[in-house]
């Protein structure tokens, strides 16, 4: 499947994966307080790619950053908020996005969530997914498969589209694509949760028009471990894995098309078109 995560190098033999997801999975069940405190009761402010931040995504950033340092001092952080340049020089790079669904949050809509994923160069290791109001978790590690809530996730296994499936969709992807497809398509407000309800079967396939890398990173591999893929919609290479170079994300999007399955995937992608500029 064309987006597929690559082979992963052999990870030192050191390693405990489940200590890793552990760690994480404790951290961010902290945050996830912190940010309960906020919900419904911020404002706001307009970043310059045109995303939104509030100040529970600082406080939040900071937290988790601060606690993945403590735990693991060697270890890079990529967060939304803080510190957006990869550098390939250390192995391990954690990244964060402390509130995906920011308008929500600030809204009072419950879909909204913390996400955190482990590289081990440039690759997804580990990603969590916490949706705090929604009662939903999502782990995965790589090739040991996906899971919700303690159980094992999959994508659903439709062979076709019809219209009693879903199509999740971000808010800029009408104004940048015409598609043409029997899905239903949904607006959730979050990239993470959108890709989240493919891995989970709730929907057949998802596209994202502007998602950045924390957008990304844990919810794309629970969606490879789940059964799932996805394609690039410019026509570039994979996300994954990372060019080794040093280089910010600040500003760089990854326009996606994610799917159930390969034949979901073909069939979906010869519907979509990108507009005029």
């Amino acid at each position: 499947m064309d987006g597929s995560i690559l082979h992963m190098t052999a990870l030192p033999s050191a390693v405990d994966l489940d200590a890793l997801l552990s760690t994480a999975r404790r951290i961010v069940n902290d945050a996830r307080h912190l940010l309960l405190q906020g919900y419904g009761r911020v404002t706001a402010a307009r970043k310059s790619d045109g995303s939104l931040v509030t100040e529970t995504d600082h406080a939040a950033d900071q937290f988790i950053t601060t606690q993945l340092v403590a735990a693991y001092p060697d270890h890079a952080i990529l967060s939304e908020e803080r510190n957006t340049q990869y550098d390939p020089s250390a192995d391990f790079t954690w990244v964060i996005d402390p509130l995906d669904g920011t308008t929500n949050f600030a809204r009072g809509i419950p879909i909204w969530g913390v996400s955190v994923a482990l590289l081990f160069k440039g690759l997804p290791l580990l990603g969590l997914l916490d949706f705090p109001l929604l009662h939903e978790v999502y782990e995965a590690s790589y090739q040991r498969g996906a899971i919700l809530n303690g159980r094992a996730l999959a994508t659903a296994a439709d062979s076709y589209t019809t219209d009693q499936h879903f199509l999740m969709l971000c808010t800029r992807t009408p104004r940048r694509y015409t598609i043409d497809t029997p899905l239903k398509p949904r607006i959730l407000g979050s990239a993470a949760y959108h890709i989240a309800s493919v891995a989970n079967g709730s929907a057949l396939a998802g596209i994202e028009a502007t998602p950045k890398l924390w957008d990304l990173a844990a919810a794309l591999l629970i969606l490879k471990e789940a059964g799932g893929g996805y394609q690039r919609l410019d026509n570039q290479q994979a996300v994954f894995p990372l060019a080794p170079v040093v280089a910010s994300y600040e500003k760089r999007s990854f326009p996606l098309l994610t799917a159930a399955n390969d034949k979901i995937l073909d069939e979906v992608r010869k519907g979509v078109a990108s507009r005029p500029s």
